[in-house]
Formats: C-alpha cells, sequence, structure tokens
C-alpha cells in the first residue's frame, strides 16, 4: 500500500513540475525578456492559441503549438515601424530566436525557450499587466 501511495506521489509531483506547463499558465501576464526593461523591452503575450508582444521597435502576433513541455510559433508577423539600428538588431535577433524555439520549462515567475537539442536560447520573467 505505502509503495503505491509513493508511487501516486510521484507521478502527481512529476506531473505538476515545471516541464508540464499548461497554456494557461502562460496566459494573463507578458513574459519579459530577462535581463531587459524599459519602453524597448522584448515581451511574448500568450492567449488562447495565439502570442503577440514586441520584438523591442514592432509589434509581432503569431499561433503557437503546445504539448507538454514543446512548444512552437508559427511565422510571426510584424510591422514594419523603423528605430535605431541597435534596437533593430537586437530585434531581429529576438525574431530568429523565435522561430528556433522546440520547447520550453516554466517553473513559477521563470520561463525558458529552448532549442531542438534543448538548449536554452531565451529566459523570460513574468509581469502582471499594470
Amino acid at each position: 500500500m505505502r509503495r503505491i501511495i509513493a508511487i501516486s506521489c510521484l507521478v502527481i509531483g512529476l506531473m505538476a513540475g515545471p516541464a508540464f506547463a499548461h497554456p494557461e499558465k502562460l496566459a494573463g501576464a507578458d513574459w519579459v525578456l530577462a535581463g531587459r526593461a524599459g519602453q524597448h523591452a522584448p515581451f511574448l503575450r500568450f492567449d488562447g492559441g495565439r502570442v503577440g508582444g514586441q520584438g523591442g521597435c514592432n509589434r509581432f502576433g503569431a499561433r503557437y503549438e503546445m504539448d507538454g513541455d514543446r512548444l512552437s510559433f508559427s511565422p510571426l508577423m510584424a510591422t514594419r515601424m523603423a528605430c535605431r539600428p541597435d534596437i533593430m538588431k537586437a530585434e531581429q535577433a529576438f525574431f530568429d530566436m523565435l522561430g528556433k524555439v522546440k520547447a520550453m520549462t516554466l517553473d513559477g515567475d521563470r520561463l525558458e525557450l529552448l532549442d531542438s537539442e534543448g538548449k536554452v536560447i531565451g529566459r523570460f520573467e513574468r509581469r502582471l499587466p499594470e
């Protein structure tokens, strides 16, 4: 009996862990690229199968698919405003990174995006709407 209880607790604990994210846990907040702040800070906002946000200069949108810890984005659509060259370069790197996402981990207020090799390519922090 103890063995069954121990195994059940282990399974429940694994299912509730950071590797098994649910779309509703991503919704309701902006996910800001870690270490960035201010007007040009890139962020993601998940809502009902869609992701949007700002790349630093331009707003963007796409669809996303999530299955357990697997995550992928459809090709992004973005506005075409011009900003300083350094901001535009950082934004392009952000958009390129989103195109490489294959998985994620979610641990409370921290979201990590992973590439096909499981390497962390982006870290984000939850920011609640103001």
